[in-house]
């Protein structure tokens, strides 16, 4: 997957906190046994990893010049080894071949993504890796790739995705747990991307934007500027509904909220061939009161 670098759509975070260190223990719970294990090796280089053969810990300050994983570790598919101090940019993943995969870091400013050739191996990816998560704290996780096929589609959006869409190979998915936000892209062209929020979104809007993603686009502003107690009280609640399929609607900037002044505006993108029905939604979503659409 190419190097995106997305802007967080949440900035209540502190960026430059060192990670909490859940570090992981010699013996795992057996309940735990089927999620990656978060290996500090800053922290414990010397008393985390056992060997196999002889059950003593092994010292591990920094990672192996061929980034080979002994026969004797006792370590699996998936784990995270890290020799990070701050932001994981000297963390690995154990993969199935025997070796170690750096971190991609597709986010390009030295945050954790769990790649597709990890997680592609997993039928539930962000549960294998919530352990990885909690130990390292999400705010230094950027993105989770996903495979079409994971069990994350029918987990949060109550139905997997269509096997005509499952067999597509010019499709990527990936997931950001700061922000719960599900980023679907065109292969062939990564600035076409859409997200979608897990709160709000249904199967269906995924597919709708999938199938409409070559079409030409179109989009709206709306600004809105309520002002007076009996005028806010008739102002709809949430994002703009009504909208044809395949249009996402989305807030700009910050918004006011109060019992006598409401001011704020929304995105609403979609499909060119649907452009006046959107504008009719709307309308008919604010009916009475005065917008501005654009």
């Amino acid at each position: 997957m190419p190097k995106v670098r997305r802007k967080r759509l949440s900035t209540a975070r502190n960026r430059l906190n060192r990670p909490k260190k859940l570090l992981a223990k010699a013996t795992t719970a057996s309940n735990q046994q089927i999620k990656a294990v978060y290996f500090d090796l800053v922290a414990q280089p010397n008393e985390l990893i056992k060997s196999k053969s002889t059950g003593k810990f092994i010292q591990l300050s920094k990672p192996p010049r061929n980034l080979k994983v002994s026969d004797d570790w006792d370590v699996k598919t998936g784990d995270v080894l890290s020799w990070s101090e701050g932001r994981p940019t000297e963390t690995f993943f154990v993969t199935s071949e025997g070796t170690l995969l750096k971190n991609p870091d597709t986010s390009g400013s030295g945050y954790l993504t769990i790649p597709l050739s990890i997680t592609s191996q997993f039928s539930n990816a962000v549960d294998y890796f919530s352990s990885v998560l909690d130990s390292i704290g999400c705010n230094y996780v950027s993105s989770i790739e996903l495979a079409p096929t994971d069990s994350f589609f029918e987990k949060n959006f109550s139905k997997e995705l269509p096997a005509s869409i499952q067999n597509r190979t010019d499709i990527s998915y990936s997931f950001d747990p700061n922000d719960k936000v599900l980023y679907v892209t065109l292969a062939s062209n990564p600035k076409q991307s859409q997200h979608f929020q897990l709160e709000t979104t249904k199967i269906d809007d995924i597919i709708q934007w999938i199938s409409t993603s070559n079409e030409t686009k179109a989009k709206f502003i709306v600004k809105y500027n309520f002002e007076g107690k009996e005028t806010c009280s008739k102002v709809p609640r949430g994002i703009i509904m009504g909208l044809p399929g395949g249009w996402q609607c989305e807030q700009q900037g910050s918004m006011l909220f109060g019992e006598n002044k409401i001011q704020g505006e929304w995105k609403c993108e979609g499909t060119e061939k649907t452009k006046e029905k959107a504008r009719k939604a709307i309308e008919k979503h604010y009916k009475g009161l005065d917008v501005e659409i654009k």
